[in-house]
């Protein structure tokens, strides 16, 4: 997957954890409160600064790191997930639990399986693809119609809202791969914004950001045309989404950044060691033939002739 979807990802996943918190680690499977959400920004054992997804201070005084990997997780991500730990416990001085939340479902891949068992290292494992989300959907669906048929019996009805747990579904399940039919999903959550009492007042402006962005990057333009004009939202969560962007935006860029030194660094190299053959080279002619010359330097022989 390209880049720019991988920078949308991320940035939905931002917004989403900076909105539940403790709500979003329950969902994952962290059951400990969170105390103190703590800046992202660290400089890694070999001097680079790295931008983690997540880094907070539980209730325990240990810290929890949450990296999110699309599509997945694999055993050659361990070093470097393993490397920001060291990082933030020498930074905080505290230990430092990983999740990796990863889109797919478990299978078993060599390197699903191995990933977790390293000696020194034991994140955890978090697979979205493993919801059924479509049971998920059952279920809230079940909950809204015997609401309805409580109005038909009584006259009235319970006001009922979603937990917090199903909230996430709707805004997580546009975002597992096996889930081919997004437009269907989202449209599933958009007839829901007709009784917005449904959601938590206060997550409802960010529950349709949400929702807008995946509509604007996960579909195709037939697709993105079909939902247009159908969110209402105002710009309260502006605040909160222009953080998750930023957020995303120093990650991807400190990350182009070094790949630019890696390939500077490359081509210095490549060019000194070609530098240092031709010097090779010079010396040898007279004493050797071209063909010779060339065996021992690697250069071509058109080079060695414009020596």
């Amino acid at each position: 997957m390209d880049r720019k979807i991988h920078k949308v990802y991320d940035v939905i996943m931002k917004i989403i954890i900076l909105t539940y918190l403790i709500e979003f680690l329950k969902y994952i499977g962290e059951e400990r409160n969170i105390s103190e959400i703590l800046q992202t920004e660290i400089t890694t054992l070999n001097g680079r600064t790295k931008y983690l997804d997540f880094l907070c201070r539980l209730d325990d005084d240990t810290l929890c790191h949450v990296e999110f990997q699309f599509p997945v997780a694999y055993a050659k991500d361990l070093s470097r997930f393993f490397n920001y730990n060291i990082t933030s416990e020498i930074r905080y001085e505290k230990t430092t639990d990983t999740i990796i939340f990863n889109f797919t479902a478990a299978n078993r891949g060599e390197d699903e399986l191995s990933i977790g068992e390293s000696k020194d290292f034991h994140p955890k494992i978090f697979y979205l693809g493993n919801i059924d989300f479509e049971k998920e959907i059952e279920k809230i669906n079940i909950k809204l119609n015997l609401n309805q048929l409580e109005k038909i019996i009584n006259g009235k009805r319970t006001e009922i809202k979603l937990t917090y747990k199903e909230e996430l579904h709707l805004l997580l399940m546009s975002l597992a791969p096996k889930y081919k039919n997004k437009r269907k999903l989202l449209k599933y959550v958009i007839g829901l914004f007709e009784n917005e009492r449904l959601f938590h007042n206060e997550k409802i402006d960010t529950i349709k950001s949400i929702i807008q962005l995946e509509i604007d990057n996960l579909l195709d333009e037939y697709d993105r045309k079909y939902f247009k004009g159908a969110i209402k939202m105002n710009n309260e969560t502006e605040k909160i989404i222009k953080k998750a962007v930023d957020d995303v935006n120093k990650k991807y860029e400190q990350e182009a950044l070094y790949e630019a030194e890696q390939k500077g660094l490359k081509d210095g190299l490549k060019k000194g060691k070609e530098d240092a053959q031709k010097e090779i080279a010079k010396k040898l002619k007279g004493l050797h033939t071209p063909e010779q010359i060339a065996k021992i330097t690697g250069l071509n022989l058109n080079t060695i002739m414009l020596l």
